[in-house]
């Protein structure tokens, strides 16, 4: 049997059941696990359940992360009644294909046209996600695709109440502190951001050992994200666009900014 529930000081353990499963027993993943646990219940003391897990058969399968965008600290201009999805995560191949991660979508999506507790009990405008793929499971730009939402600037939406509005991105503009080090902005609400930053730093030292390192918690400290345009990494006042997956492309634009 199927069902879908709130987050709750009850079940919190349960996300961490879902989303790291596998490695429960790594001391760098419970950091960040912890990381989030605080974000998680400061959240659901300031707007409500900001997660539905998926349970079958009374074990936890999946979950969906959202939140208001009025929430977030470091977006200067947030677009009110707007409900963000962080991600959707299906990670057992025994509950792929069971109409589990439709199942939790649609009881988001449910909850905004009722009156989500997130925003106070309020209409949503509408949703907005920004589909990213952890090679696990269907396409999640195929997936928002199939739940009706659109293309908009830089993500997908589904329209409840009201007509979708692009935000403009920012953009990093060089910083005279940020010559010569490296600044790593990383947010609380996945327990992977601290492990993910952590081998970012190791990378950089691998580079150069000499080289400076800040990791910054974004909703912690959101006006030094909001300095750097909340851009991601920067490495010697350069922005830096690829990601450590992107492997040796990755390493090249590090050395790149270091050379200046």
């Amino acid at each position: 049997m199927l069902r879908v529930e709130d987050v709750n000081e009850g079940n919190v353990d349960d996300v961490f059941r879902v989303c790291s499963h596998s490695r429960l027993d790594d001391p760098l993943q419970r950091e960040g696990m912890e990381v989030k646990r605080r974000w998680l219940l400061g959240m659901l003391e300031r707007h409500g359940p900001c997660t539905k897990i998926a349970y079958l058969d009374d074990g936890p399968v999946a979950q969906v992360l959202f939140y208001p965008e009025a929430a977030v600290p470091y977006i200067a201009y947030p677009r009110e009644g707007v409900v963000v999805v962080h991600c959707v995560y299906n990670p057992f191949p025994k509950s792929r294909g069971m109409g589990v991660g439709t199942a939790l979508m649609e009881a988001l999506v449910d909850d905004c046209r009722m009156g989500i507790p997130v925003l106070g009990g309020g209409t949503c405008s509408y949703i907005v996600a920004r589909p990213f793929n952890t090679g696990e499971g269907l396409s999640m730009v195929d997936f928002y695709s199939r739940m009706g939402f659109f293309d908009g600037l830089n993500e997908m939406y589904l329209g409840v109440y009201g007509s979708y509005e692009a935000r403009e991105e920012t953009r990093y503009v060089p910083l005279n502190e940020d010559r010569g080090r490296a600044v790593v902005l990383y947010e609380p609400l996945c327990e992977y951001a601290l492990p993910h930053v952590t081998r970012v730093k190791t990378l950089l030292g691998e580079v150069d050992p000499d080289l400076p390192v800040e990791l910054i918690d974004s909703w912690e400290r959101p006006e030094e994200s909001m300095k750097r345009g909340n851009q991601w990494l920067v490495v010697n006042a350069r922005p830096i666009e690829s990601y450590v997956t992107d492997g040796a492309t990755f390493r090249a634009e590090i050395e790149k900014a270091l050379r200046g």
